[in-house]
């Protein structure tokens, strides 16, 4: 209980009217009015935190340490700005004025008080949007033109030269992004670049059996055991290269129609296939650019085959269509990217195709 009335006695100390306000804080001219209940009186100056009169007469030290809510009146032409500070008499700064010290330097009216202050000293219009205008003893400032570099000015002729070009790469990156969302989009299924073969899939439901990579021509390549009990062996028909489907070892189970592998001839070439939508493989199809865009590895312009498993999923009302993707040009080998994904680009191309054939014909 003792130490609180000693923290309450220390926040109800009176602080001196010269403390931290006369050195932090100048003391400007200007002209106002402070008016206390009934009462004028004529402001002899005004700061941050402190406002002080003119007394109309000698200072009364029983006024010291009275607190109350003052208000500031500005009477600018045709309009009058009044602020309303809490304020405590703090004494008396000079012979013939009373030092009125703010008691909340940050209250509601210091943003107003502050912008009237920082405005007298520079000696600038008071102006708060276009509803105030002051001009009173102030007067527009000079220095700040004065101090404006000139038009030869070199130092004012790199500072231009250096915003040109910033603002001429702003609008080119701006440009590209727009003209990159105009003309570019991307198919959402992945590509798979593998050697083109042919599936043997299980005829029965069951489970393997056996499994020989290495068969020949006539060579059991696999067998099933169905779920009857019979086992049915399937023979290689060519010395093939014989790659077995993901998953699949000896003692798996597999349903009717499900791949077991697929063997492919010396002369079969890498393909690209995917299954694009149908609005891109109409717009493929109506003359924008397709591009194979390879993760880690170049984009290759290609164009898309139509085969009779497209037509036939289109005629099945499906929203994917199977194709081949076949590069437009021959001496292009997808080999060095067997068994990787890419993605299809579709690009539009500006001005009818114009710039495109010119860059082509160039390289």
């Amino acid at each position: 209980m003792t130490q609180q009335t000693n923290l309450e006695d220390q926040s109800n100390a009176t602080i001196p009217v010269d403390f931290a306000y006369d050195t932090e804080h100048p003391v400007l001219p200007i002209p106002f009015t402070v008016i206390i209940g009934d009462r004028k009186f004529e402001g002899a100056g005004l700061s941050v935190t402190a406002a002080f009169i003119k007394a109309p007469g000698p200072f009364d030290p029983g006024l010291a340490g009275k607190k109350f809510v003052s208000r500031l009146q500005f009477d600018f032409d045709g309009f009058t700005v009044n602020l309303y500070p809490e304020c405590v008499v703090a004494g008396s700064r000079k012979d013939g004025e009373i030092a009125l010290q703010f008691l909340d330097p940050t209250g509601p009216h210091l943003p107003q008080l502050r912008y009237i202050l920082n405005s007298y000293i520079a000696g600038d219009f008071v102006t708060m949007g276009s509803m105030m205008s002051y001009t009173g003893p102030a007067k527009p400032a000079t220095s700040a033109s004065a101090a404006e570099p000139t038009p030869d000015d070199p130092d004012r002729r790199w500072r231009s030269l250096a915003v040109a070009v910033l603002s001429a790469m702003l609008i080119l990156f701006a440009a590209n992004v727009l003209i990159n969302r105009f003309t570019t989009t991307y198919e959402p299924r992945p590509v798979f670049i593998n050697q083109d073969g042919t599936v043997m899939r299980a005829t029965v439901d069951g489970q393997i059996t056996a499994i020989n990579q290495s068969a020949t021509t006539g060579d059991t390549v696999f067998a099933v055991r169905s779920v009857q009990g019979d086992t049915l062996s399937f023979q290689l028909p060519c010395d093939c290269a014989v790659s077995v489907a993901s998953g699949i070892v000896v003692g798996s189970t597999v349903l009717k129609t499900d791949p077991v592998l697929s063997f492919h001839y010396s002369n079969q070439s890498v393909t690209a296939r995917t299954q694009m939508s149908v609005e891109g493989l109409n717009r493929a199809q109506a003359g924008e650019i397709v591009y194979l865009d390879i993760a880690d590895g170049p984009s290759i312009p290609v164009r898309a085959i139509v085969d009779s498993n497209t037509m036939a999923t289109a005629q099945r009302g499906e929203l994917y269509l199977p194709v081949v993707l076949q590069p437009l040009r021959n001496d292009v080998d997808l080999s060095p990217w067997q068994d990787q994904t890419a993605r299809v680009r579709l690009h539009r191309p500006l001005f009818g195709g114009a710039l495109h054939r010119l860059r082509e014909s160039v390289l």
